[in-house]
């Protein structure tokens, strides 16, 4: 249980940590959430947690292949922004369009035989 709970707290304290830097420049916290800190992370608890190797290098392996059609976000909010549409409307279909664009992705992995 302590772990959960330390796990929360790393991962909250990274994520004000973010939103403080990119207070003060956009650059250096972007950069930082490019890195794939957070998938790092997560793959070295799933290990620590119980050992398993495959598993953590099962989620490596999903995320690999999630991050392509993640990047629909970027494109979307960007591209509704661009258009004249308000932030929380193209926030809003950012996360629609990467949700489709993930899921189809999953899909068409499942029909090519990769398991994820």
């Amino acid at each position: 249980m302590w772990m959960v709970i330390l796990k929360a707290l790393g991962t909250a304290a990274f994520i004000v940590a973010l939103s403080e830097v990119a207070k003060r420049s956009t650059l250096i916290a972007s950069l930082m959430v490019a890195l794939p800190l957070a998938t790092m992370l997560t793959v070295a608890n799933i290990y620590i947690g119980g050992g398993d190797a495959e598993k953590a290098t099962r989620f490596a392996t999903t995320t690999f292949f999630l991050v392509p059609p993640g990047l629909a976000f970027f494109v979307v909010l960007i591209g509704g922004q661009k258009l004249g549409l308000a932030f929380w409307p193209s926030f809003g279909l950012s996360i629609l369009a990467t949700g489709a664009c993930c899921w189809a992705v999953v899909v068409f992995l499942r029909k090519a035989g990769v398991a994820l």
